[in-house]
């Protein structure tokens, strides 16, 4: 009980800071062209390509069927869904014209333009990227935490038996 209190401060204290001392969150980072955006479309390529590996190992060599490994790999469907629309979204970025996207003072103030076609409702939804990621942070750590909780488990069960030595 004396840890869940801690934890609970913690997040209390953490929320006020926030609160109290807000600043801007920068969450988006700007690639200079041209390089920057390619070696961006790298990254995604790479990430897409070492998840589809680990679905891969996992299917073929699975581990157990414990909530851990079964939260890791809803984690990982997540992320592959949301690193292919994020991809979806840089890709029609480019071949959207200039025009069909007003960018203003600040990122927040961007909007999407009409006539609304079916490249643009895509790129319009495919900009909903967080329904995807939050549930894979989520599943992510859910994992983590079934896994802390065995190991936690596993050594007060070995430190029980340690003593019948």
């Amino acid at each position: 009980m004396k840890h869940y209190k801690y934890q609970l401060c913690t997040l209390i204290l953490l929320l006020l800071f926030f609160v109290l001392w807000p600043s801007m969150a920068l969450a988006v980072q700007v690639h200079g062209p041209p390089e920057g955006f390619v070696v961006h479309i790298m990254g995604h390529i790479f990430f897409t390509s070492a998840l589809v590996f680990l679905i891969y190992i996992l299917h073929k060599y699975p581990i157990d069927n414990s909530p851990a490994w079964k939260y890791f790999k809803v984690s990982i469907f997540f992320w592959l869904i949301w690193n292919l629309d994020t991809f979806m979204v840089h890709i029609l970025s480019i071949r959207l014209p200039k025009e069909a996207i007003f960018t203003g003072s600040h990122i927040v103030y961007t909007k999407l333009k009409g006539p609304f076609d079916l490249e643009r409702l895509m790129f319009y939804f495919g900009k909903f990227d967080h329904l995807l990621c939050v549930p894979a942070t989520y599943c992510l750590a859910m994992s983590f935490r079934a896994f802390c909780k065995r190991v936690e488990k596993e050594q007060d069960e070995a430190g029980k038996n340690a003593h019948l030595i």
